[in-house]
């Protein structure tokens, strides 16, 4: 196939591409889900709240894995649909490459400093020895992280959504049952949890390569060229925003974890564990959606169909506002069902934080997928300075100030309220940059 489009209509195409690479983050979130489930259950209060010290990591891992794999596939669409197929080899080989640097230190890093790392993290005690556990055994897995995302990627931009989706709903559909398997009939604990979450991209590299790459299915392939970091460079500036959106979790957990440990203590770390997880679901649905229509926002981009672009860009945003309301609603009418599904113990203090914390932090989700949407949009058409703005702004810089202003002024329901604030600032933010952008291209 030449380019993506063809003659299929942008609506169908959307539906098509859209769904899929929903559906492959709704296990995603499921992973999220059952993750926390099964620790909140087996091991505890404690062991949720050495989990949630421990997420940011995983986040870390995930995002960075984004970042090649968004980028470099935003880069190759581009080349692929203007016919440049050996420049679209080469950006695949450089992205592999910059992963397998990235894999080592990861590694090191895992074996050399858990226990540094669990403390960075604001762990102690029984929770900081869970945490080192669950650390060690994720960094581990590193370069699985790594490598699976960007032969996802790849496939899905290279007109296989279905196998893409095949291969990410597997990866997390094990981390599923061996979550089951390692902590029940084995025992595993803490341990177990982790090991199971290392799995899952596993799986799904394997797939990916059994399924698609080996059988040179493919249009992409390895090839002999030297390391270009100037080309490396544009590829993850075209994925930071993807690696933001993720990592955004990362930080914002652990900023919480400090500031909350310092109000409620570890049972404020538990039920934000919960909120955190619910939301880190939520978030992996958007991030979907966003990656669903990245390939056509870049090949109509490629292609100076702007007509089309115009359009796709439309469905996007309509589609993550309708699910953002929809979620926000879920999470006020279902905050009690939600938080007694983690709460084994039936600890009232968990109970009552939770509720109260989930009512005010989900309204963030109605402008989240919408700030997520505009850009990745901007990503997608290489305006990567602006995606970053607006992602940085959202996932970092707003956040971080909301979190520690609010919590100053209200305690602990100010950190509820920070998720909220930002998204809002980061709406009005975001509409200005794109329509900026518009006026510069005649759009």
């Amino acid at each position: 196939m030449n380019n993506l489009s063809g003659e299929e209509r942008v609506p169908r195409r959307f539906a098509r591409y859209a769904s899929m690479s929903v559906l492959s983050m709704l296990g995603l979130a499921v992973y999220y889900l059952t993750d926390t489930f099964f620790v909140a259950n087996r091991v505890g209060t404690l062991g949720l709240a050495a989990l949630n010290f421990s997420i940011p990591v995983y986040s870390v891992l995930n995002g960075l894995g984004l970042l090649l794999g968004v980028g470099g596939a935003t880069l190759f669409t581009i080349h692929k649909s203007r016919g440049e197929t050996q420049q679209g080899n080469r950006v695949y080989t450089n992205m592999m490459a910059l992963a397998a640097v990235l894999s080592v230190l990861g590694l090191l890093l895992g074996w050399l400093a858990p226990a540094q790392l669990a403390s960075l993290l604001g762990s102690s005690g029984v929770v900081h020895e869970m945490s080192k556990t669950y650390l060690q055994v994720l960094m581990t897995f590193a370069p699985c992280f790594f490598f699976s995302n960007i032969l996802i990627a790849f496939m899905r931009n290279d007109n296989a959504p279905h196998l893409s989706t095949l291969c990410m709903v597997a990866g997390t559909a094990s981390n599923v049952v061996l979550d089951y398997l390692f902590m029940y009939p084995l025992d595993m604990g803490i341990f177990g949890a982790a090991l199971a979450t290392g799995i899952s991209p596993l799986v799904g590299m394997l797939l990916s390569l059994l399924l698609y790459v080996l059988p040179k299915k493919a249009s992409f392939h390895l090839c002999r060229c030297p390391l270009e970091p100037k080309r490396m460079g544009w590829c993850c500036a075209l994925g930071v925003s993807a690696f933001i959106g993720e990592v955004s979790s990362a930080v914002v957990t652990l900023v919480s974890n400090l500031v909350i440990v310092a109000l409620a203590g570890d049972v404020g770390v538990a039920a934000y564990g919960i909120i955190s997880n619910v939301s880190f679901a939520v978030i992996a649905v958007f991030i979907g959606l966003t990656q669903g229509g990245q390939p056509l926002l870049s090949d109509y981009y490629a292609r100076n169909m702007r007509k089309e672009e115009r359009q796709t860009l439309r469905l996007c945003v309509l589609s993550a506002l309708v699910l953002g309301v929809v979620c926000w609603a879920a999470a006020l009418l279902f905050a009690p069902q939600i938080t007694a599904l983690f709460n084994r113990e039936q600890e009232e203090a968990l109970k009552t934080i939770a509720v109260s914390g989930l009512h005010l932090y989900c309204l963030g989700f109605i402008l989240a997928g919408v700030n997520m949407v505009l850009a990745q949009a901007l990503a997608a058409v290489e305006q990567p300075r602006q995606a970053m703005v607006i992602s940085l702004c959202r996932g970092w810089i707003l956040i971080v100030t909301m979190i520690v202003l609010l919590s100053r002024l209200w305690g602990i329901t100010g950190v509820w309220l920070a998720f909220p604030a930002t998204e809002l600032l980061t709406f009005a933010l975001a509409v200005v940059l794109y329509l900026r952008f518009g006026r510069r291209r005649g759009t």
